[in-house]
C-alpha cells in the first residue's frame, strides 16, 4: 500500500507543476554555399529558418537563398546565383529552431 501511495503522491505532485515546458534545440550547420542540411533530433520540428554568411555575419542584400524541407525533421539551403549576380560567400551557415511543440 504504500507503494502504491507514494506513486499517488508522485503523480498528484506532476499534475499540479502544469505541463512540461516545451524542448527546443538550436541546430547549424555550415559548409559550402551549394548546400548545407540541418536536421532537428527525431520526432522534433524545424523552424525558424536563418542563413547567413559562414562567420554569421549577414548575406549580401543580392544573395539569392533557397530552402527546402528534408524530410519532416530537416531543412536544407543553398544559394541559388543568377545571371550577374555576386558571387557566393565561400561558406554558408543554416541555423533552425527545433521545437517539439508543447
Amino acid at each position: 500500500m504504500r507503494k502504491r501511495v507514494a506513486g499517488l503522491a508522485v503523480a498528484a505532485l506532476a499534475m499540479a507543476a502544469g505541463p512540461a515546458a516545451a524542448f527546443t534545440e538550436t541546430v547549424a550547420a555550415t559548409g559550402a554555399p551549394g548546400g548545407v542540411v540541418a536536421i532537428c533530433p527525431e520526432g522534433i520540428s524545424p523552424s525558424d529558418v536563418h542563413v547567413t554568411n559562414g562567420d554569421g555575419t549577414p548575406l549580401g542584400p543580392d544573395q539569392r537563398v533557397h530552402t527546402t524541407a528534408v524530410g519532416a525533421t530537416g531543412v536544407g539551403a543553398w544559394i541559388a546565383p543568377y545571371q550577374d549576380s555576386p558571387p557566393p560567400p565561400a561558406a554558408i551557415r543554416l541555423t533552425i529552431t527545433c521545437t517539439d511543440g508543447s
